[in-house]
C-alpha cells in the first residue's frame, strides 16, 4: 500500500527535481559560478530524480523500448543538446564579456581618460561603497563599467549599519561615501560620479606629485580669481589629476630654476619680461624643462623674440572668423571658434569637437625653423579667416587686405620642442606650447565645449603625464522632454482616456462577433 502512495506522487517527485534542478541552473546563471546555493539546488533536483527513477523503473523500463519513446528520445536529446547550448554560451558570456551603448550622448560609456587610466593599472585597486542595502544605485553601474576594462580594479559594497566595525575603521560618516585605496593611498569620495571616481583614482595611483608653477608679476591671470577672467576653474580642474601648484616671481627666484618643476605657465602677459627671467627659463629650458605660455593680441615683444628661437612666429594680428560656425554660439568675427586640429596626441579624439578663443592673435610656425627643434601646428582656423593687422574701427567692421593681413588658416595653439643640452648626454626634451589666447582657460570659457579638455591635455603632455593626455570625463547630459500645457494635457487624454477606452471598445466588439 505504502508502495502505491510512492508511486502515485512519483510524478511530482520528478517534477520538483526538474524545478529543482532549473534553480540551480539560474543561480549559476546569475553568479557566473556554482556557489554553494547552485550545489544545494543541483544535488537535491538530481536526488529528486533519482527518486522518481527509481519509482517508475518499470513503467520506464517498458516504455523506452515502444516506437513512440525512440521519437520522445530524440526530441529529449535535442532538449539537452539546446541545454548545454545555452550553458556553454552562458560561461563564454561570464568570462568574455561585449558591452554596447546604444544611448546618443553615450550616457553609459567611459571617458577616454577614464578607460586609459584603467587599463595602465599595473597595481591593485581596492573600492569600497559604504551604502544602505539595496541603494547602490549608479555608483554599482560605474563599479560593473570599471571593473570591466582592468582585472585589477576590485569593488565590493558594505552596508555600515549591518558592519559598523568597518565603518569606523574608514571613519565613514555619511551613506554613500565610497573608499578607494590602492597600497598605502586612500581617498574618500560622496559623489558616484566618474569625474570623481577616475580623479580619486589617478590621485592613489600616481607615484609621487609633480609641481606646476604660476608666474606673477607681468599682470597674468591669476588662478586664485574666481571672477569671469580668473583661472580658478583650470586649477581646480589640475589640482584634482594630483599636481601640486604654485606661484613663482621669477625675479626674486635664484639663479636655477629646481628640476623638480614639472611645468611652467605664464597665462596673459600683460608686461615684458625682463632679460634676467628670460635667462632663468632659457636655462630651465635647455635642462629639459616645460613651458606653457599662453598670450595675448596685446601680450608684449619680448614674448615674440622669445619664440621665434623656438620656431614660432608669433603674428602681430588679431584673427578673424567668418566662418558660419561661430555665429551658431553667438560669436562674433573676433572669435574663432575652431574644429581643425592636426595629428599630435593633446588633440588626438578631437575631431567634431569645438574650441573657441576670445581674440586671439596667430602662432605659426616659421619657415625655417632653429636646428634641432621641432615645431608642429596643433588648432587652427579656416580658410575663411586671416589676421587683422590693422586696427579694427568703432563700428566693428573688418576686411581683408591681402597687401598687410595674414591669410588663413592660421594657427592658435603651437607646439615646439628641443632635446635637452644640459647635462651632457640627457635624453630629456624641453619642451613649450604656445597658445594665441589665455581667455581659453578663464572661468568664462573653460568649461565650453572642448576647451578645458584642451587646456588640461596639454598640461598633461608638458609634464609628461601622456596616459591622462584624454577627453575627460564629462558631466551627464540633462536629456529631459519638456512639454507646454497644452502637449501635457494631449498626452493626458491620449495615454489615460482615449487609448483604454479604444482597447476596451475593441474588446467589446471581439466579445460579441464570437457570440453571434
Amino acid at each position: 500500500m505504502e508502495g502505491k502512495m510512492m508511486k502515485k506522487y512519483a510524478n511530482w517527485i520528478g517534477l520538483a527535481g526538474l524545478v529543482v534542478i532549473l534553480a540551480g541552473l539560474v543561480t549559476y546563471s546569475i553568479n557566473g559560478t556554482i556557489n554553494t546555493l547552485a550545489t544545494i539546488f543541483l544535488i537535491i533536483g538530481v536526488l529528486l530524480l533519482a527518486g522518481y527513477v527509481i519509482l517508475r523503473f518499470q513503467e520506464i523500463k517498458s516504455g523506452l523500448s515502444s516506437r513512440s519513446a525512440r521519437f520522445g528520445s530524440n526530441a529529449a536529446l535535442m532538449v539537452v543538446f539546446l541545454i548545454g547550448i545555452l550553458i556553454v554560451v552562458n560561461i563564454l558570456g561570464n568570462r568574455f564579456s561585449w558591452r554596447a551603448d546604444l544611448t546618443a550622448a553615450k550616457m553609459f560609456s567611459l571617458a577616454e581618460q577614464t578607460r586609459k587610466v584603467l587599463q595602465n593599472l599595473d597595481k591593485d585597486v581596492n573600492v569600497i561603497g559604504f551604502f544602505k542595502s539595496g541603494e547602490e544605485g549608479q555608483a554599482e553601474e560605474f563599479m560593473i563599467e570599471y571593473s570591466h576594462y582592468s582585472p585589477r580594479f576590485k569593488y565590493e559594497f558594505i552596508d555600515p549599519d549591518k558592519q559598523p566595525g568597518l565603518a569606523k575603521k574608514y571613519d565613514i560618516k555619511t551613506y554613500g561615501t565610497i573608499v578607494i585605496e590602492c597600497e598605502d593611498k586612500q581617498e574618500k569620495i560622496n559623489t558616484a560620479s566618474e569625474q570623481e571616481i577616475t580623479n580619486a583614482l589617478i590621485k592613489v595611483t600616481r607615484e609621487g606629485v609633480k609641481r606646476i608653477l604660476f608666474t606673477t608679476g607681468h599682470g597674468e591671470k591669476d588662478y586664485e580669481n574666481t571672477e569671469q577672467n580668473g583661472l580658478s576653474t583650470a586649477k581646480e580642474a589640475i589640482a584634482e589629476l594630483n599636481y601640486d601648484i604654485d606661484k613663482v616671481f621669477l625675479v626674486q627666484e635664484p639663479d636655477t630654476i629646481p628640476d623638480n618643476v614639472a611645468l611652467i605657465v605664464i597665462a596673459g602677459p600683460t608686461t615684458d619680461l625682463l632679460q634676467p627671467e628670460r635667462n632663468k627659463l632659457d636655462d630651465y629650458l635647455k635642462r629639459g624643462g616645460k613651458l606653457l605660455l599662453m598670450l595675448e593680441p596685446e601680450s608684449p615683444q619680448s614674448y615674440v623674440d622669445f619664440m621665434k628661437e623656438w620656431g614660432v612666429d608669433v603674428g602681430n594680428d588679431l584673427i578673424i572668423e567668418t566662418s558660419p560656425i561661430g555665429q551658431l554660439f553667438g560669436a562674433g568675427p573676433i572669435m574663432p571658434i575652431v574644429t581643425n586640429y592636426q595629428d599630435h596626441p593633446i588633440v588626438e579624439g578631437f575631431s567634431g569637437t569645438m574650441t573657441l578663443y576670445a581674440q586671439a592673435r596667430s602662432v605659426n610656425k616659421l619657415d625655417e625653423t632653429p636646428t634641432g627643434v621641432t615645431v608642429t601646428e596643433v588648432a587652427k582656423t579656416s580658410n575663411n579667416s586671416w589676421g587683422e593687422t590693422s586696427s579694427i574701427g568703432a563700428d566693428g567692421q573688418v576686411g581683408f587686405d591681402p597687401a598687410f593681413d595674414n591669410q588663413g588658416p592660421l594657427s592658435v595653439v603651437t607646439i615646439a620642442e628641443k632635446s635637452a643640452s644640459e647635462p651632457a648626454g640627457s635624453d630629456k626634451k624641453g619642451r613649450i606650447a604656445v597658445f594665441g589666447d589665455s581667455d581659453i582657460a578663464t572661468n568664462a570659457y573653460f568649461n565650453f565645449q572642448a576647451n578645458g579638455n584642451l587646456f588640461l591635455n596639454t598640461v598633461n603632455w608638458l609634464a609628461e603625464e601622456e596616459d591622462l593626455v584624454s577627453i575627460r570625463p564629462r558631466d551627464p547630459e540633462d536629456r529631459r522632454l519638456s512639454l507646454t500645457a497644452k502637449q501635457s494635457k494631449m498626452m493626458l487624454w491620449f495615454g489615460v482616456i482615449l487609448l483604454p477606452l479604444a482597447i476596451f471598445a475593441f474588446g467589446i466588439y471581439v466579445y460579441r462577433q464570437r457570440n453571434k
